[in-house]
C-alpha cells in the first residue's frame, strides 16, 4: 500500500510540472479533485485538494491532531486554503487548536452562522482563529464560497436553528467543479435533512460523506432518491459506536447501487479522486515514511480494580512512545511514557485506586465508568488505532 501511495505522490508532482510548463493546457474535464477521509474512528477530518488549493472540512477529536498532522505532512501540505468546522461537537472540533498553534498556514476558518451548544460558552473555531489574530468566516444556507475559477462549496445548510440536537445545526456544503461533485453533511440528522429538502437544496452528487457516521437517521431515503451518490463514505468504527453503520442505511445505498465505504476498514485513509463526473479511483492509503503500524496488541479493563491492562500477543518486542490511551466517557487522555513491552508480556495502567503491580500511574482518582459504557482506545504517535475495548457497560 505504500507503494501505492508513494507512486500517486509521484503521479501528482510530475502532473503538477506538465501545468506549470505548459500554462492553460489543462482543461476542466482534465481537473481531478480529491478527498482524503482519515480513519481515526467515530470522528470527521477530510482534506480536499482542487488544483493547489487545499481545503480541511473538520478536524477529529484533540487526541487524534496526530493523524491529521501525519496526513498533512504525507501530501505536503503548508497551506489550507479554508478551514471548514460543521458543528460543535469534541469529534469535529477537537484537533481546531493544535492545528492554530502548528506552522500551517490558514487563510480561511469557515463555520455556521446558526448554532446552540457550545462548550464552555465560545465557539471552538473562534477559539482558533483568536490564536492567530484572525477571526471566523460565518456561512449561511445560499451561500458559496469559490475555489479557483470553476469550482466553489454551496452552502445548503443549516436553515434554522435546532437547541435540542447540535447535529442538526451542522454545516452542510456542496462542492461543485468540472471534476466532480461532493456532498458534505457533517452530522446532518432527519431533522435537518427534511428542511434542506422542504428548501430544495439537495441536487445528485457523485460521492457522499454520509452525516452523524452513518447511524439510522443520517440518510432519508426520500433525500437520498435525489442525491443518487455513485458513492458514499461512511466516517465511524464499530467498536466505539457498535450501532454504526445502520443495515438500514446501506441498505439503502445499496438499493441505489451506491459503492459504500467505511472509514475503519482503511489502513490510514481513503484517497478519493474524482475526474469528469467520475470516481476514477479509490486508494486506501497506507502512511509512508513512519513504521509500520504495530500489531498485536490488545487492551482490558478491570473495573473493580480501575486498571487497563496491555498485551503484546504479538512474537516481536513492541517499543510503545508518545501512544495515547483515551477514555470516552470521561473524555480523558494519557500520553503512555516511552518503554518497550516484551513479547506476551503485559504492562498495567493504574489510578488512585488500583491496588498491585502498576506499570504506568494514571494520576487521577477513577478512569473507567462502572455504570454506562466507556471505550478505551490506543493510539500510535501517528494517530493510528492500535487496539479498542470497553468496560462491559450498557450505554
Amino acid at each position: 500500500m505504500k507503494k501505492r501511495i508513494a507512486c500517486l505522490s509521484l503521479v501528482f508532482f510530475l502532473f503538477g510540472l506538465i501545468c506549470l510548463a505548459l500554462p492553460g493546457s489543462v482543461s476542466g474535464e482534465d481537473k481531478e479533485v480529491r478527498l482524503l477521509c482519515l480513519n481515526i474512528g467515530k470522528a470527521d477530518c477530510m482534506l480536499l485538494t482542487y488544483g493547489d488549493e487545499n481545503y480541511l472540512i473538520d478536524t477529529g477529536y484533540a487526541h487524534t491532531y496526530a493523524a491529521l498532522k501525519t496526513a498533512l505532512e504525507q501530501f505536503q501540505v503548508e497551506r489550507l486554503n479554508g478551514v471548514f468546522l460543521t458543528h460543535c461537537h469534541q469529534d469535529h472540533q477537537g484537533g481546531l487548536k493544535a492545528l492554530a498553534e502548528s506552522g500551517i498556514q490558514v487563510d480561511a476558518w469557515y463555520a455556521a452562522k446558526i448554532y446552540y451548544h457550545v462548550d464552555g460558552g465560545i465557539h471552538a473555531a473562534v477559539q482558533a482563529a483568536a490564536i492567530r489574530g484572525e477571526k471566523v468566516t460565518w456561512l449561511e444556507a445560499g451561500e458559496t464560497i469559490p475555489v479557483g475559477s470553476d469550482a466553489s462549496f454551496a452552502v445548503l445548510g443549516p436553515i434554522r436553528v435546532d437547541e435540542e440536537n447540535e447535529n442538526n445545526n451542522s454545516l452542510v456544503m456542496r462542492f461543485s467543479s468540472p471534476a466532480g461533485s461532493i456532498l458534505l453533511s457533517g452530522d446532518m440528522k432527519k431533522d435537518e435533512t427534511d428542511s434542506i429538502l422542504a428548501a430544495g437544496g439537495f441536487t445528485s452528487c457523485d460521492l457522499f460523506k454520509v452525516g452523524h457516521h452513518g447511524d439510522n437517521k443520517s440518510a432519508t431515503k426520500d433525500m437520498l432518491r435525489i442525491v443518487k451518490p455513485k458513492a458514499a463514505v461512511i466516517m465511524t468504527d464499530s467498536r466505539e459506536e457498535a450501532d454504526t453503520p445502520a443495515p438500514s442505511l446501506l441498505s439503502n445505498l445499496a438499493d441505489l447501487g451506491c459503492a459504500v465505504y467505511v472509514t475503519q476498514n482503511a489502513h490510514d485513509a481513503f484517497l478519493f479522486t474524482l475526474r469528469g463526473g467520475e470516481i476514477i479511483s479509490v486508494l486506501d492509503v497506507e502512511w509512508d515514511h513512519v513504521p509500520s503500524r504495530t500489531e498485536g496488541l490488545q487492551i482490558s479493563i478491570d473495573l473493580d480494580n480501575d486498571t487497563l491492562s496491555v498485551v503484546n500477543t504479538g512474537k516481536m518486542d513492541v517499543q510503545l512512545e508518545n501512544c495515547i490511551l483515551y477514555s470516552s466517557k470521561g473524555d480523558e487522555t494519557l500520553i503512555i511514557p516511552s518503554m518497550d513491552l516484551k513479547a506476551g508480556k503485559t504492562f498495567v495502567i493504574g489510578t488512585r485506586k488500583s491496588e498491585g503491580q502498576i506499570d504506568c500511574f494514571w494520576d487521577t482518582k477513577r478512569v473507567w465508568n462502572r455504570t454506562k459504557l466507556d471505550t478505551a482506545i490506543l493510539y500510535d504517535a501517528y494517530g493510528r488505532i492500535l487496539a479498542v475495548t470497553n468496560n462491559g457497560m450498557p450505554e
